[in-house]
């Protein structure tokens, strides 16, 4: 289903989006984010639902997604330009490149903030925003009016909703961060024009350094 694999990205990358401000202009954002934090998502694409755990520290985030029995783990590490995808099932890992574009980015990065109004989500006093992307997509977003955190989002044809849970501020463990020792691990293959600086594939060749 096109929509929930949409969703599914949007669970697994721009999850992220609780570790800095959504838009550019951090001063016109309606909330910012502490570094170190946990917190729960609750992902709804039409029939389908998916839990998301979210862990941040000091630019460094995990998110461990559960759909219908199968859990996903993804690791980002800008500080080792690293993104580690976890296969829980099969015990293995498969490491890339840190894009800050494609894994830096966040959903609404680019979009215009509108205030509608106040309203409230599960009872929690919230304010709620109209986000407007470059390429005019509508979504809305629900801040809790005390705590300045997000609590709701949802697409202006609500063919996705997200709701946030149980957050909390803190340090995180380290070892949330690290891929599983006991798991294989797989580089996916670099692109040619950066195979001369970048660590070659198992079984594969580094650059003009053949074996």
């Amino acid at each position: 289903m096109n929509r929930f694999h949409l969703v599914l990205i949007l669970a697994l990358g721009g999850c992220f989006l609780l570790s800095k401000s959504l838009v550019a202009d951090e001063v016109a954002s309606p909330f910012a984010m502490t570094k170190q934090f946990s917190a729960d998502q609750v992902v709804t694409a039409g029939s389908n639902t998916m839990t998301n755990k979210i862990f941040s520290d000091g630019g460094k985030t995990r998110s461990e997604l559960n759909t219908n029995g199968m859990q996903m783990v993804s690791i980002i590490r800008p500080d080792l330009q690293k993104v580690y995808s976890v296969m829980v099932a099969q015990k293995m890992v498969m490491e890339m490149p840190y894009d800050p574009i494609k894994n830096g980015s966040v959903m609404g990065s680019d979009g215009k903030f509108e205030l509608v109004g106040s309203d409230a989500v599960d009872g929690t006093a919230c304010l709620k925003y109209k986000i407007t992307s470059k390429d005019n997509k509508v979504s809305f977003m629900w801040i809790d009016a005390a705590k300045k955190l997000p609590v709701k989002m949802a697409a202006e044809d609500n063919s996705y909703t997200i709701l946030w849970k149980n957050y909390k501020v803190g340090p995180q463990d380290a070892a949330l961060f690290e891929p599983p020792a006991d798991y294989q691990v797989m580089k996916m293959p670099t692109m040619p024009a950066a195979s001369a600086s970048a660590p070659a594939a198992p079984g594969g060749t580094s650059g003009d350094n053949g074996q």
